[in-house]
């Protein structure tokens, strides 16, 4: 496996997902809660896409590539270090959506039913809306801006720096990785 074409390859193939969170983005920001029912489901498979696929994706970078530009540069001031805060804060920002759309599962149990609650339970909607609004648009940006350094900056370094050899040893890093994931 050519470990640049691989990442490259992964996040085309993430892009794709991200564009339907995109979508589902645009109705929570103009429809409010009207739109959770069609955003929801977009929104929990964004959120175990970025639990495992997204999660992998960092772990082979991390374990792998970076390891690699820091034995040429060093760890420090290394565009690798921002790198890693990067997926830090990508996955933060995907935990929090996790969360919130686990609370508004909670809040939509069937156990709350009419009277007093369902005003209750349209405020929470109103603000779980509002709130996994924002975070999905945050982890829009996030992803945008993570992957243009990555394919403008690191993987071409990564290309001229590191050898044919030191390459190969990447690719196999990575497949030892893909082969340990559940």
């Amino acid at each position: 496996m050519h470990p640049i074409e691989h990442l490259l390859q992964e996040h085309r193939d993430i892009r794709v997902q991200i564009a339907d969170l995109r979508a589902a983005t645009r109705d929570l920001a103009t429809r409010g809660a009207a739109a959770l029912p069609d955003a929801l489901p977009v929104l929990r498979r964004i959120g175990q896409m970025m639990q495992t696929q997204l999660a992998l994706h960092a772990k082979k970078e991390d374990e792998a590539l970076f390891p690699a530009i820091e034995a040429v540069f060093g760890t420090d001031g290394s565009p690798t270090f921002v790198m890693r805060q990067e997926h830090d804060d990508i996955h933060a920002r995907g935990e929090m959506m996790r969360q919130v759309l686990h609370q508004l599962s909670v809040m939509e149990h069937p156990a709350i039913e009419t009277g007093t609650e369902k005003p209750r339970l349209w405020s929470v909607n109103s603000g779980s809306a509002a709130t996994l609004c924002a975070t999905a648009e945050e982890i829009i940006e996030l992803l945008d801006a993570h992957f243009g350094k990555e394919e403008q900056m690191i993987f071409p370094m990564a290309e001229n720096v590191l050898g044919e050899e030191m390459l190969a040893e990447v690719g196999q890093k990575m497949e030892a990785l893909l082969s340990e994931s559940p």
